[in-house]
């Protein structure tokens, strides 16, 4: 008799006996969890839940809750639009810098083998340090100098967009974005 993967996966064996680090990897082989209709069930059942437990009188004001919990999902979500023009930018601002900076490893190592000449060795740590941090501060340019609004485009360079959404970006670091 030869066992699947899927039932031995699917067994006790595992979150009992012998690899009980594998239980949250086994899981997904139980079925596929996803964004689609599965969330919508879900939402289905706990207003059924609650239906059970509102009293005659109440039962217009549950109806009210139900809206506003349909509304929450969607508003701290970024639209795809969006998203993809912050990776755009981020792919430019952090890949430039990068690669400039991976390409003066090569060039150093002429330098000091093909050339003879001596060079420091906090030359490459400096030059290094200031291009992969120049990187590492792309991240936050390429989200910031894009246009947030799925309508409009934006400008080349993001400057505009940059200036409107730092202050955005920093009071939702510090945590100000709590409701008064």
């Amino acid at each position: 008799m030869v066992a699947t993967a899927a039932t031995f996966f699917n067994s006790q064996f595992l979150h009992t006996v012998h690899l009980p680090h594998l239980a949250p990897i086994c899981a997904t082989f139980k079925g596929p969890k996803g964004f689609g209709p599965s969330s919508q069930k879900k939402k289905k059942k706990s207003k059924k839940i609650k239906r059970e437990y509102v009293e005659d009188g109440d039962e217009d004001d549950d109806d009210d809750d139900d809206d506003d919990e349909e509304e929450e999902p969607d508003r701290g979500v970024i639209p795809e639009i969006v998203t993809n023009r912050m990776m755009n930018r981020m792919a430019v601002s952090v890949g430039i810098p990068l690669g400039i900076g991976l390409l003066f490893f090569p060039f150093f190592y002429y330098l000091k083998v093909g050339l003879k000449i001596d060079v420091p060795t906090w030359v490459p740590f400096i030059v290094s340090f200031f291009f992969f941090g120049s990187a590492l501060l792309g991240v936050s340019y390429g989200i910031v100098s894009s246009s947030w609004d799925p309508l409009r485009e934006g400008s080349f360079w993001g400057w505009n967009e940059a200036q409107k959404n730092w202050p955005v970006f920093w009071q939702s670091l510090r945590g100000g974005s709590r409701k008064n």
